[in-house]
């Protein structure tokens, strides 16, 4: 009767490890290069068919999201709203541009998205660099106004002289997209990156926050690592996409209000719940420079970590 227990506690213990194993969660990943920059996914699930479901629909909304946003391709969204002057959007793009404009005012238009003149007249498109003279500069300085940018229903409206460039932002947007169809299959934990713009969700395989190495910005490797748990990420950098002149180094984020590229920051770390946020806000410091973003920062309470030089050494600034 005992032997007879006790081999029974056995087939009980045997089914129940059998059952864990059936239901350990695998790593999934998605790798493809769309929204300007390499796209990354990976996340931890115990179906295999349902996460290759998961990952053809990421795939699905970041090949919409490429063809609503992208500058460079003659069939996007963006680019018939440029040409066209009036579009109809769908509602999310709608939302986009909305916070698009509160971000702007928000950061007293260091963050514009009606930026794409001063980008094209700097040669930062065609990979065609120069140095525009002050009256060229101050010519195409007015073309940019996002508060001329117009929304009515699902209508987005430019003047004739204006054109939009949603590339500091787009990228966080998608991770922000991402996050959301990771979330609604019940995923807690996956790790996503849009071109360097990044959602974490939950904590690692290893019962661990997720662990974000920010590059040194003029050096190899990783210059410090960050510890999330369910949050967003987002670093801009002047090693990014810039051109020297001169020893003199002039990186694509372009100041809204002087036309020129910004120069008093190298690099721009910001934590944020919103990965599109994030995205504009760094964008908005690197502008701004170390003291004037480090007190924005501050009166918003928001994390940010910055790198800048001063007398040829990388100096740190993080807010509380």
């Amino acid at each position: 009767m005992k032997i007879k227990l006790f081999s029974r506690h056995i087939m009980v213990f045997i089914c129940l490890i059998l059952c864990c194993l059936s239901c350990a969660k695998k790593e999934f990943s998605y790798s493809k290069f769309l929204v300007g920059g390499l796209c990354e996914v990976k996340f931890y699930h115990h179906n295999e068919k349902e996460a290759k479901r998961i990952i053809s629909e990421i795939d699905t909304e970041l090949i919409r999201i490429d063809s609503l946003l992208n500058r460079f391709s003659e069939k996007s969204l963006i680019t018939r709203l440029n040409k066209e002057r009036k579009i109809q959007a769908p509602e999310d793009i709608v939302r986009l541009f909305l916070l698009s404009d509160s971000i702007a005012r928000l950061t007293d238009g260091t963050f514009d998205i009606s930026i794409a003149p001063l980008l094209e007249l700097w040669g930062f498109y065609e990979n065609n660099f120069k140095i525009p003279d002050t009256a060229e500069i101050e010519r195409v300085k007015k073309l940019v106004d996002y508060s001329r940018i117009q929304i009515r229903g699902d209508s987005i409206i430019l003047p004739q002289w204006l054109k939009v460039d949603l590339s500091g932002i787009a990228q966080g947007y998608a991770a922000d997209r991402v996050a959301d169809i990771i979330k609604g299959h019940g995923i807690n934990s996956a790790l996503i990156n849009i071109g360097g713009e990044m959602v974490l969700l939950g904590r690692s395989s290893k019962n661990r926050p997720w662990r974000i190495g920010i590059r040194n910005p003029r050096g190899k490797g990783i210059i410090e690592v960050i510890e999330i748990t369910n949050g967003a990420l987002s670093t801009s950098g002047d090693y990014e996409k810039f051109f020297m002149v001169e020893g003199i180094r002039y990186p694509h984020i372009i100041d809204p209000r002087t036309g020129f590229p910004a120069m008093h920051f190298v690099s721009v770390t910001i934590l944020a719940k919103s990965a599109a946020f994030a995205d504009a806000i760094a964008t908005a410091v690197a502008v701004m420079g170390p003291e004037k973003g480090m007190n924005f920062l501050d009166s918003l309470k928001i994390r940010g970590i910055m790198y800048y030089e001063e007398n040829g050494e990388l100096q740190r600034v993080e807010t509380e």
